[in-house]
């Protein structure tokens, strides 16, 4: 027999006697009407259950089981054991119905990993939505209190964004960063870009301005502005080479010279104070050299640690930091170190106006696995021209014990003590040959190919091919004449500065400032 209902689902009950024949409708006993009507209910309660969504009963119970009471008292309902799944009906006759479970079990399976899947993928979303807005990671807080961003203060001017009080990556994640290749773009192999950090010394950003503009490996200069109070000259906003760009930053913090605001067209950048000159020859020498390590800082000034982690300069031989104030760096460690870098670290630079130079030279070695940073050649080093100024901003009675305490810490944040996952190794400053060899993997020139590795044929790289001659005919040369050779680039690197009584210890000099 079957019943039809209103949602057009029929449901088919075999009626069965007790030795399994078919039973005919009239066999059902005198009482039709009220067997057909017995028999409508049950199909009713069966369906009903069959479709509801309530929890299933244990595995031993009758999921099927109903007792109907006969009008007449004719007919009963008898439940069976367990496992047989019978039902039995009055006048001496047991009639057994069979109702299939799978269905409604499958559906309730099916309605279960829907449910489960959809959790999971809500749960991902707000994890992935959190993470994107807000940049919680373990990080964050070393040391801080959690709550309400607002944008941190000193001296009523900003020195801390509220976007960056969270960093966006974790230390994990930043090491397994892959650098994008510098052999993509023909220019990443053959310019550079400089970023000059400056603050309120316009004479000193124009001079150094000046004499950069006029090397042929500078694609560009970007000049990190954080003075909000004053205005960039105009010989800086306009300067006559048309290479120069201004950033202007809202936050006045030394963490800003490593956040690029302008875009810049190559992947090298060389970090620069605006007090420090070197010749052209010199930068070109040493981008040769990041180059062939894109994935180092190749810096000009070396510092090291010793016990208790403290910075020095003691004549050890050995070295593992070098300054920002002169290196070269894939342009990747500058976002990194925005994003990535413990905000314990960057919030105490940005308090303190101080050991930035330590932090991303610190964070360079931990991605690289401990690995200390590469140096130019020592004559390159040597040749460094410095600007007279006035204004210093490191120094005093509590400058060593500060740079001590940044050196101590960040290396424990940064996983560079060694306990730590990556420690700092220390490189051999001077070698044998102490006009070139300086530093840990020191350059043999006389094995580069300028035009396979930037794969061009360019008056740029004609100009880095012809830089690796000098070296190579260097090599060949007398000691003095190799510091003649030094003397002369220097001379021509600081003549402007000379003329105007800006390099200290110079008749200019003296002229200039005995009066003052």
């Amino acid at each position: 027999m079957s019943a039809s209902y209103n949602d057009g689902v029929t449901v088919k009950m075999p009626i069965e006697s007790n030795d399994g024949a078919r039973a005919a409708p009239d066999e059902l006993g005198n009482n039709g009407k009220d067997d057909e009507e017995r028999q409508r209910s049950l199909l009713q309660a069966l369906w009903n259950e069959a479709t509801s969504t309530t929890d299933l009963l244990s595995k031993d119970t009758r999921l099927h089981h109903r007792r109907a009471k006969s009008a007449e008292g004719a007919g009963k309902i008898e439940s069976t054991s367990p496992g047989k799944n019978k039902r039995h009906h009055g006048h001496g006759g047991t009639l057994k119905y069979r109702v299939s479970r799978g269905s409604r079990i499958a559906k309730r399976v099916w309605l279960t990993a829907f449910a489960a899947c959809a959790t999971s993928l809500v749960i991902a979303l707000h994890v992935f939505l959190y993470r994107v807005f807000v940049g919680h990671n373990s990080n964050n807080v070393i040391g801080g209190n959690s709550g309400a961003a607002t944008m941190l203060e000193k001296n009523g001017m900003p020195i801390l964004a509220v976007e960056d009080q969270e960093t966006k990556v974790t230390l994990l994640e930043a090491h397994a960063h892959a650098l994008t290749p510098i052999t993509v773009h023909s220019i990443d192999t053959l310019q550079y870009t400089i970023r000059i950090n400056t603050w309120q010394r316009n004479e000193q950003l124009l001079l150094s301005v000046n004499h950069h503009a006029k090397c042929e490996g500078v694609a560009k200069i970007h000049v990190i502005w954080c003075d909000s109070a004053n205005e960039p000259p105009d010989e800086i906003v306009h300067h006559v080479s048309g290479k120069v760009k201004v950033e202007k930053h809202v936050i006045n913090s030394l963490n800003e010279r490593f956040k690029v605001l302008l875009d810049a067209p190559t992947l090298g950048i060389l970090s620069l104070d605006d007090d420090v000159l070197r010749p052209c020859v010199a930068l070109d020498a040493a981008f040769l050299r990041w180059t062939r390590h894109p994935d180092r800082m190749v810096g000009f000034d070396a510092r090291t640690h010793v016990a208790r982690y403290m910075s020095t300069t003691e004549s050890s031989n050995r070295y593992s930091i070098t300054l920002p104030r002169a290196s070269f760096i894939h342009r990747d460690y500058l976002d990194l170190y925005i994003m990535a870098l413990p905000r314990s670290i960057y919030s105490y630079v940005a308090q303190n106006l101080e050991c930035e130079d330590v932090a991303m030279s610190f964070l360079v070695s931990s991605l690289t696995g401990g690995k200390p940073p590469l140096l130019a050649d020592y004559w390159a080093v040597k040749s460094m021209v410095k600007l007279y100024s006035t204004k210093k901003i490191s120094g005093g009675k509590d400058h060593k014990a500060t740079r001590d305490a940044c050196v101590n810490n960040f290396a424990e944040l940064l996983g560079l003590k060694e306990d730590g996952e990556w420690p700092l190794q220390t490189g051999k400053l001077l070698h044998t040959d102490k006009f070139f060899g300086y530093g840990a993997e020191t350059e043999e020139w006389s094995n580069i190919n300028v035009r396979a590795l930037s794969q061009s044929s360019s008056s740029a790289s004609d100009r880095l091919q012809d830089v690796v001659e000098k070296m190579q005919q260097l090599q060949t040369m007398s000691s003095n004449d190799r510091m003649s050779w030094l003397a002369k680039e220097k001379a021509m690197t600081m003549m402007e500065a000379k003329e105007v009584g800006m390099i200290e210890g110079t008749p200019e000099w003296k002229k200039r400032w005995s009066t003052q």
